[in-house]
């Protein structure tokens, strides 16, 4: 099978018709029907797009390649301005198919454990489905322009799900999420100047076999790596950097996170936490690394830090928690660490060891996916927990499985993921990451390592309090999960134990990119 339409124009655009669709139903009930229709339409795409890579023989997909050996698939490509040498550009590769994959499995799961939103319902669903647009439009983009006017809008819809349907201070966290990742975003905008000036606008574009000029393709960019190595390329490594840690979050640019987290509704949390982080790892991979890898090779030593750094300090940071939500925003910037320190250790590795360092690279990409699924089981259990009992404090629980069983097991089951338990798809992502830390920087792979019992020492020791030991009594006649619960978190689960299980289904994909990536620095 061939496939002959505009697979990615459709995956970026269909969310964004149907967000309009939904805003003007008028009825709730229509507007929730509508709201999943089109997420679960854009996920069959997406898993169409994604068999495509993972079986040729069966899908068949365009590609194209560049003068620099990159391989780019259903490309689209038509002028857009053509005045200021901007066009409209789409193209996937094995990033970006599989974080399109994730934020379309994702979005039906945030809706569906919406469900039950009666607040401006229609304008509620339809902010998810202009997310997803715009994270898709992000993943999916080759011009800088285009990039980084998705990048921009994705900004609103969030803005908006953490300020009108948010907790009790979701003013202040919906602004200063707002200024945190707008601020963030200038070095990345004079990134994309320099980018654009060195790239000499007026001079044609060889490496994609065009007598046209095309500074904004990120195609030519990452086929010619432009910017000058030293200073210019150091400054630029710093300045993405910035601009994309403030998005993963690494520290010390993380302190929105948990204000976000803590405040916005529970889909906009799954959303929040599953996807929207991922574009700050999906930057450094794309910019940091293919675009500048010179300075990466120069300047690894800030990613591994940052990385460590955070891995570190989000875990004991966890410790002190009270707030069950609080406690998974700073274990995200735990693991998210891991994708820092995984790039850090595939990029300066390779130079070493050759193939072992790949497994970092590889490493930080399964961990984004990975982390996605889990973060989004542990922010919906969390927040069905608010919502029932009207309390997320751990120290005012206790004895829950008693009277929630299905809530206790869904807990368990994603705090085990989280912490590493082997044959669930956590332990596959870190123990890469691990693998490539060792092959880069030898026994310093110890200190990260640490984390792992710190990890674990937090989950296990909230699950003890929250769902364990004698019942409090406040919470006798407390009610399990709702099916509009259970359906979503019983996905993820099984998705836990398939990318646990059989992790090879992604591994040898980006495994293989990677390689090719890191070859050719």
């Amino acid at each position: 099978m061939l496939i002959e339409f505009p697979i990615l124009t459709y995956i970026v655009l269909l969310p964004a018709v149907g967000a309009v669709f939904t805003y003007l139903t008028g009825s709730d009930r229509t507007a929730r029907a509508v709201a999943l229709a089109f997420s679960l339409v854009v996920l069959g795409l997406c898993t169409v797009l994604l068999m495509g890579f993972l079986w040729p023989n069966v899908i068949s997909v365009p590609t194209m390649t560049t003068a620099g050996n990159h391989t780019y698939f259903a490309v689209e490509e038509t002028p857009w301005v053509p005045s200021l040498h901007i066009n409209y550009v789409m193209g996937a590769d094995e990033l970006s198919v599989v974080l399109v994959f994730l934020n379309a499995l994702l979005t039906p799961l945030a809706l569906a454990i919406s469900w039950d939103e009666h607040h401006r319902v229609p304008a509620f669903f339809a902010m998810f489905l202009f997310m997803e647009t715009t994270i898709n439009g992000v993943f999916l983009s080759l011009d800088l322009f285009q990039f980084f006017v998705f990048w921009e809008v994705g900004l609103i819809p969030m803005y908006f799900l953490i300020a009108v349907w948010g907790g009790p201070r979701k003013r202040q966290a919906a602004f200063k999420f707002f200024m945190y990742t707008f601020l963030a975003s200038l070095p990345l905008l004079v990134a994309i100047f320099a980018f654009y000036f060195y790239s000499n606008p007026g001079t044609p574009c060889t490496s994609l076999g065009s007598l046209a000029p095309c500074p904004f393709d990120m195609r030519a960019i990452i086929a010619t790596t432009p910017i000058p190595a030293g200073t210019i390329g150091d400054l630029m490594f710093v300045a993405l950097l910035i601009a994309f840690g403030t998005k993963l979050p690494t520290w010390p640019l993380h302190t929105w996170l948990p204000d976000a987290h803590v405040e916005a509704p529970t889909g906009g949390s799954v959303i929040l936490a599953g996807v929207l982080l991922k574009l700050g790892g999906y930057g450094l991979i794309r910019f940091n690394v293919q675009m500048i890898p010179q300075a990466a090779m120069d300047m690894y030593w800030l990613l591994a830090l940052a990385g460590v750094i955070s891995i570190l300090y989000g875990a004991i940071v966890c410790l002190a928690q009270d707030d069950l939500k609080r406690m998974v925003a700073f274990s995200s910037v735990s693991h998210m660490g891991f994708v820092t320190l995984g790039i850090a250790a595939g990029v300066y590795g390779f130079t070493i060891s050759g193939r072992g360092a790949v497994l970092g690279l590889t490493g930080a990409i399964f961990q984004m996916f990975a982390h996605g699924l889990v973060s989004a089981a542990l922010f919906m259990v969390a927040g069905s927990l608010g919502h029932t009992l009207g309390t997320r404090n751990i120290s005012e629980l206790g004895g829950i499985a008693k009277r929630a069983p299905r809530m206790a097991t869904f807990m368990m089951i994603s705090f085990m993921a989280s912490l590493g338990l082997p044959g669930l798809v956590g332990f596959v992502a870190e123990f890469s990451v691990f693998l490539g830390v060792y092959a880069a920087f030898g026994l310093l792979v110890f200190v990260p390592i640490l984390t792992v019992i710190l990890t674990a020492a937090y989950f296990i020791w909230a699950m003890q309090r929250a769902i364990f030991g004698p019942l409090n009594p406040k919470w006798e006649a407390m009610p399990d999960l709702h099916r509009f619960e259970v359906a979503p978190l019983a996905v993820l689960v099984a998705a836990f134990a398939v990318f646990g299980i059989v992790p090879v289904l992604f591994l040898s994909l980006i495994s293989n990119w990677a390689q090719g990536i890191l070859g050719g620095l």
